[in-house]
């Protein structure tokens, strides 16, 4: 019984590893992530700075997994709100206001080009 475990749980790690590395491909550099929800009032976060403007225009990206048919999973984003940056929390984070769709806890943000 514990082979059979072990050659269960080795494919299973591997495929966990696989999609955390997957998970972090999005850019450090220049997208935010929603750290809190209250209403229409975001907290958006970033690792690095520079820190958007005040009055600055974000995206707020839904993350999801697509699997291609005998893939890796590949992380993609979809559109799945506005909001606007109404003013500067700390030296990470902005607080912002959802101007159009939806935001979670964890949601990406990208600056609205």
């Amino acid at each position: 019984m514990k082979p059979l475990v072990a050659c269960l749980s080795l494919p299973l790690l591997l495929a966990g590893l696989t999609m955390g590395s997957v998970a972090y491909a999005a850019d450090s550099y220049t997208d935010g992530w929603v750290g809190h929800v209250d209403g229409q009032r975001l907290d958006v976060c970033y690792r690095v700075t520079p820190l958007p403007a005040v009055g600055a225009r974000l995206e707020v990206l839904r993350t999801s997994f697509v699997i291609p048919n005998k893939g890796l999973p590949r992380q993609q984003f979809a559109v799945a709100g506005y909001a606007t940056v109404t003013s500067i929390v700390d030296a990470h984070c902005v607080r912002a206001e959802l101007t159009q769709g939806t935001a979670q806890r964890t949601d990406h943000t990208r600056r609205a080009d």
